[in-house]
């Protein structure tokens, strides 16, 4: 059962493609400009690439991935469904477990055997470790790529993850955006808007 949550749309994915749409004029002169490579980390189903790719269709590349095989399946399907059988090749969908070297590597090899210029994650902040997520973070980013983590609060403290990004980036700026009731996930009309933290970090520390 530990995979079940890929097969969810999660309210950290909603907000980004949200602010996707919203910023996309900015973004694609900056975050997504022409020419770049994206990497989606814990893709799901996998909606915040398949927005990227209608919204900026000069991006060089675009990997989603997911730990699970099972949730790939699915998220070819969904992909497959949306974006018709014949996508644009610059989407690929790869298996990634954080942490796993021979998927590090064939990952990269995707992105013709460089590191990417976007890392980008909404709602992969469920473990309560966080090592072999940053791990991964940094094994395929260069000195000038730009991190996007978006969280959901929840019960468990996301301090000692927070810490590591500050370790690993000369800059981390955290910021809040919001969904509405009606926006979220379930679509519930019975609870509150939903606040989001965003995480953007740059500057990668050399070792």
């Amino acid at each position: 059962r530990k995979w079940e949550f890929g097969h969810t749309l999660w309210n950290g994915a909603l907000v980004m493609t949200k602010n996707l749409i919203e910023r996309r004029h900015v973004l694609a002169k900056g975050m997504f400009a022409e020419g770049r490579s994206v990497l989606e980390l814990g893709c799901g189903q996998p909606l915040v690439s398949m927005v990227l790719l209608e919204l900026f269709p000069g991006l060089g590349k675009i990997v989603a991935t997911d730990g699970s095989e099972e949730v790939l399946l699915a998220a070819e399907a969904n992909v497959t469904a949306n974006c018709g059988p014949e996508r644009n090749p610059k989407f690929v969908l790869a298996p990634l477990f954080w942490g796993r070297q021979q998927d590090i590597s064939q990952v990269r090899a995707l992105n013709g055997n460089n590191d990417f210029d976007v890392i980008l994650g909404s709602d992969v902040t469920y473990a309560q470790e966080f090592d072999e997520l940053v791990d991964t973070i940094v094994e395929l980013s260069h000195a000038e790529t730009e991190v996007w983590i978006t969280h959901e609060p929840r019960q468990r403290s996301v301090e000692p993850l927070l810490a590591r990004l500050r370790r690993e980036f000369g800059i981390v700026e955290e910021s809040e955006l919001r969904l509405a009731k009606e926006e979220t996930a379930s679509g519930a009309t019975d609870r509150k808007d939903v606040t989001i933290l965003s995480w953007h970090c740059t500057g990668k520390v050399s070792r």
